[in-house]
């Protein structure tokens, strides 16, 4: 037998009289953090495209957009990405999302933000496109005072002072950061509290699992694994402690060539499939 509702409606009947008017729908965007690591491994940088419209125009932001009725938040990402940027085939993984009413001054704006990290060796050509003036990698500098971003091509430096804020979530006290702009120059919308929390994700992350070899050659020697770990950690580690961490994962190629980040020439390895725990 068929199940009806209260009203006596079955499913069908239901969905019939159905007015999705009712109630009010806000809009649904993603926005993408996307990470790499510089050619002299010296810092991580970021994608940043500049804003050609209103609102918050010329303005840095995630690339990012709208998502269509009929495409997922997956696919409306990766479609976003390659038309504001050119880049595709990336991996992505869903980080956050933004719900604040005020969020953004067009309308009610829910946003579902992803983060992704490009391999050492991508050769993928970003460019500006749709409502994108402009595309760049930006230096980025992420320490528990300060996060930092600067393309001096541009001749732009953003700066957010970090201030620790403790926050309830039943019976826990949360401590959290909360940016602050010190800069003149901002970036659009909240895009700098999800830059923080993806970069507050990858930071838990590399401790326990290896996701930091995402950004990595396929061979590298371990100072320079060592100064990626430091970079997302912003802390530095103690030599022996890293590689006993790390000495499951990571198996040596045969070869051996100088590192990037130093001056010795040393072994290369190359990260244990076998052991993935992504």
């Amino acid at each position: 037998m068929e199940k009806v509702n209260k009203d006596g409606l079955t499913e069908e009947e239901f969905l019939a009289a159905y007015n999705p008017g009712n109630y009010e729908r806000p809009s649904v965007t993603v926005d993408m953090m996307l990470l790499r690591l510089k050619k002299d491994m010296s810092c991580l940088q970021i994608l940043l495209i500049q804003r050609k419209n209103h609102p918050c125009i010329d303005e840095w932001a995630l690339p990012g957009g709208f998502i269509n009725i009929d495409e997922s938040a997956y696919q409306a990402a990766c479609r976003e990405l390659e038309e504001e940027t050119g880049l595709k085939d990336v991996y992505l993984e869903q980080l956050y999302t933004m719900s604040q009413p005020d969020r953004d001054p067009r309308m009610r704006v829910i946003d579902i933000a992803y983060t992704g990290l490009l391999p050492f060796h991508y050769e993928g050509q970003e460019k500006a496109g749709d409502d994108a003036k402009d595309a760049a990698w930006f230096d980025l500098v992420f320490t528990d005072e300060q996060m930092q971003f600067t393309n001096e091509q541009n001749g732009v430096a953003i700066t957010y002072k970090l201030e620790k804020k403790t926050f309830k979530n039943g019976v826990l006290s949360i401590q959290n950061f909360i940016p602050v702009q010190e800069s003149e120059d901002a970036l659009a919308f909240d895009h700098e509290q999800i830059i923080l929390e993806g970069l507050m994700r990858l930071r838990n992350k590399v401790m326990y699992c290896d996701v930091a070899f995402n950004l990595m050659p396929e061979e590298f020697t371990l100072p320079d694994l060592q100064n990626v770990y430091e970079m997302i950690l912003g802390k530095d580690l103690y030599k022996a402690n890293f590689r006993d961490k790390i000495s499951d994962k990571v198996v040596k190629s045969g070869r051996k060539a100088k590192s990037v980040t130093g001056k010795r020439i040393a072994d290369l390895y190359r990260y244990s499939i076998e052991n993935d725990k992504y």
